[in-house]
């Protein structure tokens, strides 16, 4: 069962590519160390929050 979870997961989330300056690179790995967790995870969090953060500012903005 949870096998069958984590391809279901798996198959709904997307995959972007980006290149980024070396010292925001770097930056990257020491927060996800500082906080235990890899760096697709820690910006997978980061983006979601600033996806959220504009729409709702669009919402605010539409009044």
């Amino acid at each position: 069962m949870l096998r069958h979870f984590v391809i279901e997961f798996m198959a709904t989330r997307g995959r972007v590519t980006a290149y980024l300056p070396e010292d925001i690179q770097k930056a990257l790995e020491e927060w996800a160390a500082e906080e235990s967790r890899s760096i697709s995870s820690l910006v997978t969090y980061l983006l979601t929050q600033a996806v959220k953060e504009h729409q709702e500012r669009k919402l605010k903005g539409s009044d």
